[in-house]
């Protein structure tokens, strides 16, 4: 024990002008309202065009005080800006502070002001994205899930620098949204994180999403570089495309929501794997990490994309052939299944009733809640979960589309009551002040409901009742049990890897 203290006084001291002392060098943070933010600071560093889209290596050291700056990580930006990430720390003393690791799905910025005043401090993970990300080839030159790895490299990051902070490595939980809760439980079905956290909160995503994961990683790889005869000109060429080019080529192919997503990577000596097979398979054999957790999802998620719908003329494309209502992840063994499945969702969705309400809940169900909902499934019979569905609209949030009636919670709209420093008031203060109370007990006590007059109850095997947060907290029975159950029998029948990815 006190040789242990003895490497953490050598290691970290805190100084005064929010200068604070790291392994890597030091640091300087910038205080603001009840909280001091450390920004900017590097977790982990790439060297040389081999590394580009493999694991990253150590964290880089610094002769000077580094000052606070902002990250300016992006699809089409080189590693370096990416591998950085944001401490916020309260103002008050104290210490051991329970630690919130929030891993970013793309949006942003962040600012969890409010947050940090409930006590806890709060981590903000940048990491690759797109083809910088998770490019996968399933070799040693491009193997897959640089992102996440990423993620997982700062997870460490905080385990052995948290305490300079004034917060306890014992007491960390893991968080994303959409893309970033998908990252997050990858994170919890790999053994390369394993006892870097301590729960999970996983908000409008899942692994097992059909748009998070890429079960045909080497074809869509290759789709990207048409000129290359071998496996390794095309490695060649990959590494030599500047990434803003590889997002331009992405973006032209025909895939739904994100060109480039996780991937079972194959066996290598020279590279840790995140993932020996798709999250689905992985679940289904309850290898999973069994910890409390918070999932949910709001109410009406596909809203976000009615602009993008629109353009993509869905109604029509609905209309001309059943078979554009497959997700990416199912596969057939003849045409005839396809269309047979195919009328299935449009009865249950479109009998009479071409609408976009009607194209909205089918999206909401066919890439988010009933995923999310299987997840649920899975993980409540090893672990707490709470389960959630967040339905409140107010003035905050994605706006209403002309013609389109917004009924209920878009995709990300939860998050402007998370991550906005101000103070709202009247009845967007009320679900402001109950979201941010729910979120930071949970990070401080793997329970929401401590300390609080709220009943949030985990969710049990035979009823998965949730709490709806709206105008009002109440729990409800899941409200999408018909259509849930309908896209579970495709899954048990067409789901992709039944013909399994091998590695």
């Amino acid at each position: 024990m006190l040789v242990c203290e003895l490497i953490v006084l050598l290691q970290v001291v805190v100084t005064g002008q929010n200068v604070i002392h790291l392994a890597q060098g030091r640091l300087r943070g910038v205080a603001k309202d009840g909280y001091v933010s450390y920004t900017g600071i590097p977790y982990a560093s790439i060297t040389g065009t081999l590394g580009r889209f493999k694991r990253a290596g150590i964290a880089p050291l610094w002769p000077d005080i580094r000052n606070s700056r902002s990250s300016t990580c992006s699809l089409v930006s080189d590693a370096e800006p990416c591998l950085q990430l944001d401490v916020h720390v309260p103002s008050a003393g104290g210490g051991n502070w329970p630690v919130l690791v929030w891993v970013t799905g793309g949006s942003g910025p962040y600012s969890p002001g409010r947050m940090v005043h409930e006590g806890i401090i709060v981590v903000i993970v940048h990491h690759r994205l797109g083809p910088s990300g998770f490019l996968c080839l399933r070799d040693e030159n491009i193997p897959g899930n640089a992102g996440v790895k990423d993620a997982v490299l700062a997870l460490r990051w905080v385990r052995d620098n948290i305490v300079a902070f004034k917060g306890n490595a014992a007491k960390v939980v893991v968080a994303g949204q959409s893309f970033g809760a998908a990252m997050v439980e990858a994170i919890l079905l790999s053994n390369m994180a394993r006892g870097l956290y301590h729960g999970a909160i996983l908000q409008s995503g899942s692994a097992l999403c059909p748009w998070s994961f890429n079960y045909d990683a080497e074809k869509r790889a290759m789709a990207l570089d048409n000129v290359s005869e071998t496996k390794n000109e095309l490695v060649k060429s990959l590494l030599d495309t500047e990434t803003e080019d590889l997002v331009a080529r992405g973006n032209k192919l025909n895939v739904p929501y994100f060109p480039f997503g996780m991937c079972v990577e194959k066996a290598s000596k020279k590279e840790e794997r995140l993932m020996f097979e798709a999250p689905r398979d992985i679940l289904a054999r309850k290898k999973n990490d069994t910890v409390p957790m918070i999932i949910g999802y709001n109410n009406n998620e596909a809203y976000v994309f009615v602009s993008m719908l629109r353009e993509a003329n869905v109604l029509r494309r609905i209309s001309k052939s059943v078979t554009f209502l497959l997700p990416d992840d199912l596969k057939f063994l003849n045409e005839r299944e396809r269309k047979q499945t195919g009328r299935l969702i449009k009865d249950m969705y479109f009998k009479n009733n071409l609408t976009m309400a009607a194209v909205l809940a089918y999206h909401r169900d066919a890439y988010f809640s009933s995923h999310i909902h299987r997840s649920v499934r899975h993980h409540a019979a090893t672990a707490s979960v709470f389960y959630y569905q967040f339905s409140y609209s107010g003035d905050f949030g994605v706006q209403a589309e002309p013609g389109v009636p917004k009924r209920g919670a878009a995709h990300s709209d939860e998050l402007a009551y998370l991550f906005f420093d101000g103070n709202l008031e009247r009845e967007e203060g009320t679900v402001q002040r109950r979201v941010i109370k729910l979120w930071t007990n949970f990070v401080k006590h793997l329970n929401p409901s401590a300390q609080s007059d709220v009943k949030w109850e985990p969710t049990q095997p035979d009823t998965y009742r949730l709490l709806d947060i709206g105008t009002e907290l109440s729990m409800i029975d899941y409200p999408h049990s018909k259509t849930s159950y309908l896209w579970d029998e495709i899954y048990e029948k067409y789901y992709y890897t039944r013909n399994r990815i091998s590695n």
